[in-house]
C-alpha cells in the first residue's frame, strides 16, 4: 500500500492500468483469489406468442374479460375460461387481450398447450417442469413427481404477478394444478368444453361466439385486401357465411385465395359450395386444419355421444331435441340428454331454448360427414323424419283438432314434447321448428320421400294461419304441391294450388292468385269433384274481397254456400259463413253479415271437438258486425272473448285487427284513453302495417 505525505497508511484502493471483469476490494488478501461466474439476473418469462397480426377485435368478449378482473381479490388468483367450438378464436382471443394488459403481470407470462395433436392431454408433470424452467429452477433441481412439482410451483409463484395461459385444456383437473398460488395472478384457461369444476370454484367463464358477418369481412380483407372484398362483396358475404364466422375456417379460406392472387372469390365460393368438400377445401396443413379441429373434439367423445353426434349431422335442420334424439338413437329421453349434455360439455353444441340444441353450422358439416359413410345412416335419417312427422302432426291437431289430416300408413309411436298437448305452447313449439321441418321437407325430396315432404307441408298450415307468416307458407306448399306432383296425386296437387292461390291473396299477388284459381277451377270440373270446385269458388270470393270487389265476393260466397249446405262438414260451414259475413260487413249489408256470422259461431261451437281459434274469428266478425249496428255491449262481449283466444294463441294480426274494433268502440263510446290504448296495441302487432283483415281459416 502506498503512503501519504504525512507517513499515514493509505486507506484507498489504487487500480494502475485497466481492469477487466470482477473485482475485488480488500484490505488484506492472504492466499489465492479465485473468481467463479457471475450470477444472472432473474429471467422473467415472456412465453406468450405475439398475438395475430390480423386479430379482429370482438367487443362482447372484450368487455366480459375486463370485467373479470376489474375490482380487487385477495384470497385467489383470477381465473377466465374462454369456451367455444373449435377454430372459433378462442387462443387469438386470450393472447391479443393479455398482450393490452401485460404491465399488469411484471412478473411474466407463462404459457402451456395441454392438448397434443392426437388429441390426447398433455401430461400434467410435463407442463410444470417446462414452468418451473422458466422460472429459473435448474433441470437438475426439478423434483420428480407430480405432487412435489405442484408444491414448489405454488412457492416460487406465491409472491408474483403472473399471466398465465392454459390452452385447451380438456379437464378442470389438469387446468387446476398449473395455477400459481399468489391472488394477484391471473389464468386464462380456453377450452372446448365448460369446465364446470373450475366455475364453481369461481372462475369466470367467457363464451366466445363466431364472428358476425362485418367482423368476417374484415378478416376476409386483411387478408385479400379491401378493394378485393368490395369488388366481389356479394360473393365475400356469400364466403364468410359458408365458414359460419369461424377464424380458423376464414384463415384458411383467406389463405387459399391470397395464394392465388389471379383467382375471383367466386372460384373460392364455386370450391366451397359442396358442403361435402367443404371442410376438405378449408383444411390444408394438419396443424392449422378445420376438420383436424372436430376430428379431435369427436375422437374424444364416449360412444353414447358419439353416435348422439352423428344423429346431429344426420338431422336436416341441425336442431334437436332430447326427445328427437332419444326416438333417433333409439333409446330412452334421459339417456338422450345425457348425451347432449356431454356434446355440449365438449363444445360442440350450444343449448337454444326450450329443451332444443344446435351446432355450430361448420361442426353440423362435420357431424354429417362422420354419420354419411355409416350404414346405419339412411335409417337414423328416416327416424328424424318420422319424429318430425309425428310431432308436427300431432301439434297441428292440438291447434285445430277438426282439421283432417291426411292418411300416414306409416305413422310410428313417439315420445313427444309436453308442448304438443298444450293449445297456447303448441303454436311457439310450430314457431320454433317450423324452419327446420322446411329443411326437413326439401331433405325428403331430394331421398325420394315425396309422402312425407307433402304430410310434413299439410301438417304446417295451421301455424301459417295463426302467425301470418305468409311468405313463408308459399314456400311451405310450394313444396308439398311439388311433392305432390311427384307422387302423381292429382287431388293432393289441386289441394296446395287452391291454398297457394289463398296465399297470394293475402300477400298481394293477385294475378298469380287468378292464374291458380283458374286452373284449380277447370281442374275440378274435369274431374267431377264437387269438394274441389267448393273451395275454389271460396278462393275465389276470398280474391274478389282481396281486391275490394265486395258484391262480387258475396255472390261467389252465395255460390259456394248453395254448393255446402248438401254436403260440408259442419266446421268447412262455419269458415265460409265467417268469410261471407266479413264481405257483408264490408260492403255494408250488415244484418245479412249478422244472420250469417250467428250461423258460423253456433256450427263451430258446436262440434265435437272444439276450434277456439276459428269459433273467435267468428265471433269477432259478428262483435264488428254488432258495432255496426251501434249494440255496444253485445260487441263489447264478442270482442274482448275473441281478443282472449288471439292472445292465447300469439295470433298477433287477428289479436291487432280486434283491438282495431275495440278502438272504433271505445271512440263511439267516447272512452279516449282506451281509444288510444286499443289503437296503440293494434299498431304494434301489426308492425306498422294497417293491411285490412282478410278472411280465410285453414
Amino acid at each position: 500500500m502506498g503512503r501519504r505525505d504525512d507517513d499515514r497508511p493509505e486507506t484507498g484502493n489504487t487500480i494502475s492500468g485497466s481492469a477487466g471483469g470482477p473485482t475485488v476490494q480488500a484490505g488484506h488478501i492472504h492466499g489465492d483469489v479465485y473468481f467463479g461466474p457471475v450470477a444472472p439476473a432473474p429471467i422473467v418469462p415472456r412465453q406468450l406468442h405475439p398475438p395475430p397480426a390480423h386479430f379482429v377485435p370482438r367487443p362482447r368478449e372484450l368487455t366480459e374479460l375486463g370485467d373479470s378482473i376489474s375490482g380487487e381479490d385477495s384470497n385467489a388468483p383470477r381465473v377466465v375460461v374462454l369456451r367455444g367450438v373449435g377454430g372459433v378464436g378462442k387462443t387469438a382471443l386470450a393472447l391479443w387481450w393479455l398482450a393490452t394488459i401485460a404491465d399488469r403481470y411484471p412478473d411474466g407470462q407463462l404459457f402451456a398447450e395441454l392438448t397434443q395433436p392426437t388429441g390426447e392431454p398433455i401430461p400434467v408433470e410435463d407442463v410444470l417442469g417446462r414452468f418451473l424452467r422458466a422460472l429459473g429452477v435448474p433441470a437438475g433441481s426439478i423434483p420428480p413427481s407430480l405432487a412435489e412439482r405442484a408444491a414448489l410451483y405454488r412457492s416460487l409463484t406465491a409472491g408474483k404477478r403472473l399471466a398465465v395461459l392454459l390452452d385447451d385444456a380438456t379437464s378442470a383437473a389438469q387446468a387446476r394444478v398449473l395455477i400459481p398460488a399468489a391472488p394477484g395472478s391471473l389464468v386464462v384457461v380456453t377450452s372446448r368444453r365448460q369446465l364446470i369444476a373450475l366455475a364453481a370454484t369461481g372462475a369466470v367463464a367467457v363464451r366466445v361466439d363466431p364472428l358476425d358477418q362485418d367482423r368476417s369481412l374484415g378478416l376476409l380483407a386483411a387478408f385479400v385486401g379491401r378493394d378485393r372484398v368490395d369488388a366481389e362483396r356479394p360473393n365475400a358475404k356469400l364466403l364468410t357465411r359458408m365458414c359460419g364466422g369461424l377464424p380458423i375456417a376464414l384463415c384458411v379460406t383467406a389463405a387459399l385465395i391470397a395464394a392465388r392472387p389471379r383467382r375471383s372469390l367466386a372460384w373460392m365460393v364455386d370450391r366451397l359450395r359442396d358442403e361435402h368438400r367443404r371442410l376438405d377445401v378449408l383444411s390444408t396443413e394438419e396443424d392449422y386444419s378445420v376438420r383436424a379441429a372436430f376430428d379431435l373434439a369427436y375422437q374424444d367423445l364416449p360412444p353414447r355421444a358419439a353416435a348422439a353426434y352423428r344423429a346431429f349431422g344426420l338431422s336436416p335442420g341441425g336442431s334437436v331435441a332430447a326427445e328427437l334424439l332419444a326416438w333417433t338413437m333409439e333409446t330412452t329421453v334421459d339417456d338422450a340428454g345425457a348425451a347432449i349434455e356431454d356434446l355440449v360439455d365438449a363444445g360442440l353444441v350450444d343449448a337454444l331454448d326450450e329443451g332444443w340444441y344446435r351446432p355450430h353450422d361448420l361442426v353440423h358439416v362435420h357431424a354429417k360427414a362422420m354419420a354419411t359413410d355409416r350404414d346405419d345412416a339412411a335409417a337414423v335419417l328416416r327416424r328424424v323424419v318420422d319424429w318430425y312427422l309425428a310431432a308436427t302432426r300431432a301439434v297441428s291437431a292440438t291447434l285445430m283438432p277438426n282439421r283432417p289430416l291426411p292418411n300416414w300408413p306409416g305413422a310410428v309411436g313417439i315420445t313427444l314434447p309436453d308442448a304438443v298437448h298444450d293449445q297456447a305452447r303448441a303454436v311457439a313449439w310450430l314457431e320454433r321448428v317450423h324452419g327446420d321441418v322446411t329443411v326437413v321437407m326439401r331433405t325428403c325430396l331430394d331421398r325420394g320421400w315425396p309422402d312425407a315432404t307433402y304430410l310434413l307441408g299439410h301438417a304446417l298450415q295451421p301455424l301459417f294461419t295463426l302467425n301470418k307468416q305468409l311468405m313463408a307458407a308459399i314456400e311451405v306448399c310450394a313444396l308439398a304441391k311439388t311433392a305432390a306432383e311427384v307422387k302423381g296425386d292429382d287431388r293432393s296437387v289441386a289441394r296446395m294450388r287452391r291454398r297457394l292461390a289463398r296465399l297470394y291473396t293475402n300477400t298481394g299477388r293477385h294475378d298469380s292468385a287468378e292464374r291458380e284459381i283458374a286452373v284449380s277451377l277447370r281442374d275440378a270440373e274435369e274431374r267431377g269433384d264437387r269438394r274441389a270446385l267448393i273451395s275454389t269458388h271460396k278462393s275465389l270470393g276470398l280474391l274478389h274481397h282481396a281486391r275490394g270487389s265486395h258484391q262480387d265476393a258475396i255472390a261467389e260466397f252465395a255460390t259456394t254456400l248453395a254448393l255446402m249446405r248438401e254436403s260440408a262438414s259442419r266446421r268447412s260451414l262455419g269458415l265460409l259463413l265467417t268469410d261471407f259475413g266479413t264481405s257483408e260487413i264490408a260492403a255494408g249489408l250488415t244484418e245479412g253479415a249478422i244472420s250469417h256470422l250467428t250461423e258460423a259461431v253456433a256450427a263451430l261451437e258446436a262440434l265435437v271437438e272444439p276450434d277456439p281459434y276459428n269459433t273467435a274469428r267468428a265471433r269477432r266478425e259478428l262483435g264488428r258486425a254488432r258495432l255496426a249496428l251501434g249494440d255496444h255491449d253485445a260487441a263489447t262481449e264478442l270482442l274482448t272473448a275473441a281478443l282472449h283466444v288471439f292472445e292465447t294463441y300469439e295470433a298477433r294480426h287477428d289479436a291487432a285487427v280486434t283491438h282495431q274494433a275495440l278502438a272504433m268502440l271505445s271512440r263511439e263510446r267516447g272512452a279516449v284513453d282506451d281509444e288510444r290504448r286499443h289503437t296503440e296495441r293494434a299498431w304494434v302487432l301489426l308492425g306498422h302495417s294497417q293491411a285490412p283483415p282478410v278472411p280465410g281459416g285453414a
